[in-house]
């Protein structure tokens, strides 16, 4: 598994490259269709919602936005390791697809309301992601590219990257400022994991071979 790391790196660059491409795409075509409705009323984080709602019937477009509650959260991944440890694979499908069908309904009547219940959907993916984005992306991304990164200043780097982002937002930074709150957690988790990194011990030898072996030019 370790001679695939390399590839799974450009993997992943190439598909953030391409998720925000289309949500660029997304946010263009919106402008020229509906900007004129959407940015007089502040609604702008509605394009995706509302362009699946005049371009789509309410049950395609329900589907479309149960995408957007799947993105924030999975209880499908988090019955088996925290409710059921010995649940298995047929009954962890099973609630997966009931999972499915609830944020599917859940969807479907967003998609036919006024817009309150899609806004709230809305800021509660955005603040799940910019969470996520402070909390993981230096941490991967130091892990990639950082021979001397450790366990201490990934763990540093999570925990600082969630606490920052939380922070600015309960604070009420991010409308104050107009700055997304994951832009000063994740600038804060990078600062803080290198140093943690740097203070505490290098990893062992093991390891330094493993991120060698990973991201070597002859790596298949």
């Amino acid at each position: 598994m370790l001679c695939y790391v390399k590839k799974s790196s450009i993997v992943a660059i190439v598909w953030v490259i391409i998720s925000l491409f289309s949500a660029v795409m997304i946010a263009y075509f919106g402008r020229m269709v509906m900007g004129a409705e959407l940015l007089t009323q502040g609604n702008q984080k509605l394009v995706f919602i509302a362009m699946a709602r005049r371009f789509f019937p309410a049950g395609i477009c329900g589907l479309l936005l149960a995408a957007i509650i799947a993105a924030s959260i999975s209880t499908a991944d988090l019955y088996k390791p925290f409710f059921r440890k010995k649940a298995t694979e047929k009954e962890t499908l099973f609630v997966g697809r009931v999972l499915v069908l609830v944020l599917s309904l859940i969807a479907f009547v967003i998609a036919n309301s006024k817009g309150s219940g899609a806004q709230a959907i809305m800021d509660m993916v955005e603040n799940a992601w910019g969470a996520f984005g402070a909390s993981f992306g230096p941490t991967i991304l130091l892990s990639l590219f950082w021979k001397r990164f450790n366990y201490q200043g990934a763990v540093a780097g999570v925990i600082s990257g969630f606490v920052i982002d939380l922070g600015w937002l309960l604070t009420g930074m991010t409308v104050s400022t107009g700055i997304f709150e994951i832009v000063p957690g994740f600038f804060g988790s990078l600062v803080v994991a290198i140093i943690v990194a740097k203070l505490t011990s290098a990893p062992n030898e093991k390891a330094a071979a493993i991120f060698e072996q990973g991201t070597s030019k002859n790596a298949d």
